[in-house]
């Protein structure tokens, strides 16, 4: 894994020199390339450097129709985005919440995960997306982490030059794993939508 993402990371790097004669190519005045019009896309953007937090919208962890609904998230990112081409996301996120026991006591749960994302873009702001996540609960009935992946779509929204907001729909396959709470191995899918912004550096 840690193989794959390294991969990923140096293909999206090995696309600077692109990214570099396509700035040279933008007229400085106007953000715009020759003989076209200015696109926003481009305009402004000196380097693919982001930074900005994402609200994560789930439907659970795959283990319980009732299990985890509408738990949110706030997970600050960082990453490469490069506008109408591909982009590499790392980021992380957490949320508390109660679960009941076979015994009838309730137990605070410290849910956390860690996300690589990595999205193709289709049609201009419109881009594929998929990702890896590794999850963890932590309660005082015991501690569990699994891994997650997942595959969806998004598209954005330029609000300013430099900033641009994001929406996204992805089906999360959740991998088997023991839970200490249902005292057995689980698996199963979810629903994972993010509300999002992104700012590039400079």
């Amino acid at each position: 894994m840690k193989k794959m993402i390294a991969l990923l990371v140096f293909a999206l790097f090995a696309c600077v020199p692109a990214w570099s004669q396509m700035e040279a190519a933008i007229d400085p005045t106007t953000g715009a390339a020759a003989g076209t019009s200015a696109g926003p896309l481009l305009n402004g953007i000196r380097t693919p450097l982001i930074v900005g937090g994402a609200l994560g919208f789930g439907s659970g962890t795959g283990v319980g129709s009732d299990r985890g609904i509408g738990l949110r998230q706030i997970e600050p990112i960082i990453g490469i985005w490069y506008p109408g081409l591909a982009l590499f996301r790392v980021g992380y996120g957490m949320y508390g919440y109660e679960e009941d026991s076979d015994d009838g006591k309730d137990y605070q749960v410290d849910h956390s995960e860690m996300d690589f994302e990595l999205g193709l873009h289709l049609l201009g702001e419109v881009y594929l997306l998929g990702s890896y996540s590794r999850v963890k609960e932590l309660s005082d009935l015991g501690d569990v982490a699994w891994n997650e992946w997942g595959a969806g779509f998004g598209s954005l929204l330029f609000i300013f030059s430099k900033t641009m907001l994001f929406a996204e729909v992805a089906y999360r396959w959740v991998l088997t794993h023991y839970d200490p709470f249902l005292d057995k191995k689980v698996h199963g899918g979810r629903i994972q939508m993010n509300l999002g912004f992104s700012v590039y550096v400079f």
